[in-house]
């Protein structure tokens, strides 16, 4: 996925980033970047104004969330929030522009 974003960096906090590995996992998504620890997120790098200008879409039918396996209806796309039909889920894209499909 590429997204833009606004960082103000006065908002930024590395007080608790340790990068040692031993504190959990370092990811981003569109709200920052963040260090996980047993699937709670602490965001220490806060995006705004945040445009998805490309995005491959993926639409997991579960997602592990702390210990348990979340499950989905596989609608709603895991990255960006890009919703889709039904109809879409099931049979397939029927935008003959998607850039994503086609």
């Amino acid at each position: 996925m590429k997204i833009r974003v606004t960082i103000d960096t006065d908002e930024c906090s590395f007080d608790n980033v340790t990068g040692d590995g031993d504190r959990g996992v370092f990811n981003l998504d569109l709200e920052g970047v963040y260090n996980a620890w047993y699937g709670s997120p602490s965001y220490f790098v806060n995006f705004k104004d945040v445009k998805v200008l490309e995005c491959k879409h993926w639409y997991p039918e579960r997602e592990r969330r702390g210990g348990d396996w979340v499950y989905s209806d596989r609608l709603t796309c895991a990255d960006c929030g890009h919703k889709r039909t039904v109809e879409e889920r099931d049979y397939g894209c029927t935008d003959e522009n998607c850039n994503v499909c086609n």
